[in-house]
């Protein structure tokens, strides 16, 4: 019999295994975690079935389950159109580290924020 407790961390494991680039394929994932919960919340908050969040995006019932798993691989697009449609505010910064190439709407440039709006930022 196999005693638990001498078994290896397995979180450890997988940073051994996964080294720095498994480090950095948290980062997407905490991206992909940060979205899917905003359109959980929001979903919840509206008091929205699947069904009647994918009619409001013009999607799949099937869809929003992938939008809301955080383990779908988003475009840039697809999270345009849903943040368009959900009133959120859409901002991605694509910067090195000590260089600000920030890429922003010509809206948001005229205009730092319309109303209260859930923030949907990636990055």
């Amino acid at each position: 019999m196999i005693d638990i407790h001498q078994l290896p961390d397995a979180w450890e494991t997988v940073y051994r295994i996964g080294g720095e680039e498994g480090s950095k394929c948290d980062e997407l994932y905490d991206i992909y975690y940060k979205i899917s919960t905003a359109i959980f919340k929001y979903r919840v908050k509206h008091d929205l079935s699947q069904k009647k969040l994918a009619q409001k995006l013009g999607v799949t019932q099937s869809m929003v389950s992938k939008l809301e798993s955080g383990d779908y691989n988003y475009t840039i697009e697809q999270l345009w159109k849903v943040s368009q449609k959900l009133g959120f505010k859409f901002k991605v910064v694509f910067e090195e580290e000590d260089e600000d190439y920030s890429v922003a709407s010509a809206e948001e440039t005229n205009q730092e924020s319309i109303g209260n709006h859930s923030s949907m930022a990636v990055g």
